[in-house]
């Protein structure tokens, strides 16, 4: 089983690329009233209204399906480890406020928390003014935290173009527990230790055939990239950039670029919303990672999407009956 240090020492070791922006050290700035607008520059841009969806699928479950992106196996994946969040790039206090928001999150989904001081994070965030260098400087040194990807795929993958961004490692259970790390090689691999490569298990992880229910297999978060460009943030209000950043540590998530018709803190960084977007994890948000981590991880991926979709529609319901 990869344990996260070893993952995430290529990098620590490296030269880091993060500084402070200008807003961090301007006079009376605390955490609270920090990091709201941001530069839009639209010219000779074309705007394609997106798809309408299906009458025949709830929002909810469109959600679900549009943004959380599923193993091989077509499972969710979610942290079995214990979450330990490091934040780098920024003043102290304001590392340290950011990773409150992340841990305080984790805490309202019941996720597993390490709450020892000197426990080792799968959950880093950089902050950075030169985002795609450093970006570029991982790829090079410790690209198996991009996790699995297909070839074609790793020129976007590795392209920096919005102004947060988060990269998922992930690993397959199987029924005896044995596991392996999914990564682009095409054979199972564990990593290595420090600055080397993964490791070839030259093993199969094996589920159980014979149930519509599952095949006994399961997925599970092992290590968190998240890059945060210090200038595009620099007006934003730093709470709603740190919840924004809590829900990206706890799932594995995707496509977050289009505005969504449910409330949702994604919206913060989505583009053609009509309405403000949420500045703090709404209720939608924390019942779709209660559900996560309240699920049977050995379900089929169908039925833990039903689960996630059918927690969200219940909280939205009844935040709609309380505001009437």
């Amino acid at each position: 089983m990869a344990r996260p240090g070893q993952i995430w020492a290529g990098i620590a070791g490296g030269a880091l690329l993060a500084a402070t922006p200008a807003w961090a050290t301007q006079s009376g700035q605390t955490p609270q009233t920090a990091l709201q607008t941001r530069a839009t520059d639209v010219s000779g841009v074309t705007v394609t209204a997106p798809e309408k969806p299906s009458p025949l699928v709830n929002p909810e479950t469109q959600f679900v399906r549009s943004h959380l992106a599923q193993n091989r196996n077509q499972q969710y994946a979610r942290f079995r480890d214990p979450v330990c969040v490091r934040v780098i790039g920024l003043p102290a206090e304001f590392d340290a406020f950011v990773a409150r928001r992340v841990t305080a999150l984790a805490n309202r989904v019941h996720a597993p928390i390490d709450r020892s001081a000197a426990c080792t994070p799968n959950v880093n965030v950089i902050f950075s003014q030169k985002p795609q260098a450093q970006l570029d400087d991982i790829a090079k040194r410790r690209d198996i935290l991009f996790g699995f990807h297909f070839a074609a795929d790793l020129k976007k993958l590795t392209t920096f173009d919005r102004p947060i961004q988060a990269w998922y490692l992930t690993r397959e259970v199987g029924t005896e527990g044995a596991s392996v790390l999914e990564l682009n090689h095409g054979v199972n691999f564990r990593d290595g230790g420090p600055g080397a490569p993964p490791v070839s298990l030259g093993v199969t992880v094996n589920g159980r055939a014979g149930s519509r229910l599952g095949n006994d297999m399961s997925s599970e978060l092992v290590h968190a990239l998240i890059i945060a460009d210090a200038n595009k943030l620099a007006d934003a209000k730093i709470g709603a950039v740190a919840d924004y950043i809590a829900l990206l540590a706890l799932s594995r998530w995707q496509d977050l670029e289009r505005c969504n018709a449910i409330p949702t803190i994604l919206n913060l960084e989505a583009e053609g919303c009509a309405n403000d977007p949420p500045e703090t994890a709404t209720a939608s948000d924390v019942a779709l990672l209660r559900a996560l981590y309240a699920l049977d991880p050995r379900e089929t991926g169908a039925q833990q999407r039903i689960t996630m979709a059918t927690r969200m529609q219940s909280e939205r319901q009844k935040a709609n009956a309380e505001q009437h």
